[in-house]
């Protein structure tokens, strides 16, 4: 597929640092795993930095403070994926500082050498490094050497092939050397000898900052940059390793099974932050955009912050906006209460008009499903999203996993191109809620 980029918007704004906000909601689950224990109490004061829940699983990761401040409360708090979970809310301190990205801290002559494959898994794991381009696998857990799966081949998603979101190439350009040392530390605690970084044709910038900064660096010796077609969603990791390395990896399996791990770009400057400096991922590059919205741009952002306010700093809503999506307009999750807040997957907020909508859409007449078939051309992992959707509509769980509803990715292509405007994605993100919360594996 090919959706409408509308990158020109934020694609040449620089990542500035955001003022902190007065108060901070952080939610004990912004990853995939087990929801984590709370080690604060209201009242309690907490320092940049501090952990605010505990990881208890080995399929989980820690959450820290992104501020000094005052534990408020420990509340339920929206969140866009589990309904509701418990969050820390603090009360930031009026002289707390604003925290800037370390990108200057990192160049061509950094030595990563020091770092043993131990030390560098430990760390991630310690400052609650997840994967930040949307699924947030508990990066330690990926990168920790596994004897029944090892790992060759290092794949660095620099793709960001969803629609108006731009704050991974804005990382490739302002953060080369701090992507290129995390990538290096992932590839000490793999033992893994190939390296392929991954960019869309369609960002010549990125792939020439990337390919520099490899000639220059040391650590980054036997790196590659390979650019792949432009095209959605190029991305997705079962996707990129099929385009790349020309491998499947079957529907019940992950890619380190067929020996590869792909990474995303912000992750791996999170990495470097981490095993390099001791800096838990309490901030993250976040793209504001849309025509829906009075000044796009990227922005640095602590965790937490809500997405009203992130919004007001950026000018607020223009008259004709109709929708605010938490992510880009494909994958992300339409909200209405402003008061959800940025996670460590949270890459964007996208505000639309009408007219980027679509009036149809917007007015949400959904007609029936003529069975013309476009929702299984685009589908990515070929199943049949108006089966699944029927099934989910009927309450039949079971048909629609048997119909491999597990499976789907929620690209979002099936409702893209949709004649009969059904939101086939948001009843297949339905039913896999429903079959988690029948299974016991996600709270009611």
């Amino acid at each position: 597929m090919h959706p409408a980029e509308n990158k020109a918007l934020t694609e040449n704004l620089e990542i500035k640092p955001v003022p902190t906000p007065k108060q901070l909601a952080i939610l004990l689950s912004q990853h995939i795993g087990a929801i984590c224990k709370p080690t604060v109490e209201k009242k309690q004061k907490v320092q940049a930095g501090d952990v605010l829940g505990e990881a208890e699983s080995f399929v989980s990761a820690p959450v820290h403070s992104p501020v000094n401040g005052t534990v408020k409360d420990i509340v339920l708090q929206g969140h866009p994926v589990l309904g509701r979970v418990n969050a820390v809310i603090i009360d930031v301190d009026e002289d707390d500082p604003v925290k800037k990205p370390l990108k200057d801290r990192f160049d061509a002559d950094i030595d990563l050498s020091r770092y043993s494959a131990d030390d560098i898994v430990d760390q991630v794991r310690k400052c609650g490094i997840v994967g930040m381009g949307g699924a947030g696998f508990p990066t330690s857990v990926k990168i920790k050497v596994n004897p029944k799966t090892p790992i060759d081949t290092i794949l660095v998603n620099g793709c960001e092939c969803e629609p108006y979101i731009t704050c991974d190439y804005r990382m490739m350009l302002e953060w080369t050397y701090q992507i290129l040392a995390g990538v290096k530390l992932a590839q000490k605690a793999l033992d893994c000898k190939k390296v392929i970084i991954a960019i869309e044709d369609n960002k010549p910038e990125a792939i020439e900052a990337m390919e520099k900064a490899i000639y220059k660096m040391k650590e980054a010796e036997g790196f590659e940059v390979m650019a792949v077609k432009t095209k959605y969603p190029q991305g997705g990791e079962r996707q990129l390793i099929k385009a790349i390395l020309n491998k499947d990896v079957p529907t019940s399996a992950i890619p380190p099974m067929v020996g590869v791990l792909v990474m995303n770009v912000a992750t791996a400057a999170a990495v470097a932050e981490a095993v390099v400096f001791d800096e838990p991922l309490t901030y993250r590059a976040v793209t504001v955009s849309g025509k829906g919205i009075a000044n796009p741009g990227n922005f640095y952002v602590p965790i937490g912050t809500q997405a009203g306010e992130l919004i007001e700093f950026c000018g607020g809503l223009t008259d004709n906006a109709v929708k605010v999506i938490l992510g880009g307009p494909m994958m992300g999750f339409a909200i209405a209460d402003m008061t959800k807040p940025i996670t460590k997957t949270s890459g964007a907020i996208t505000v639309l008009t009408e007219k980027e909508i679509g009036s149809a859409k917007f007015r949400g007449r959904e007609t029936a499903c003529i069975r013309c078939g476009r929702c299984v051309d685009v589908c990515p992992v070929h199943i049949n999203p108006t089966k699944i959707a029927h099934a989910v509509k009927s309450n039949m769980l079971d048909l629609a996993e048997n119909y491999y509803m597990t499976a789907c990715i929620e690209c979002g292509g099936c409702s893209f191109t949709c004649p009969a405007n059904i939101e086939l994605t948001g009843y297949i993100k339905t039913g896999k809620t429903l079959l988690a919360r029948k299974k016991k594996r996600m709270p009611v």
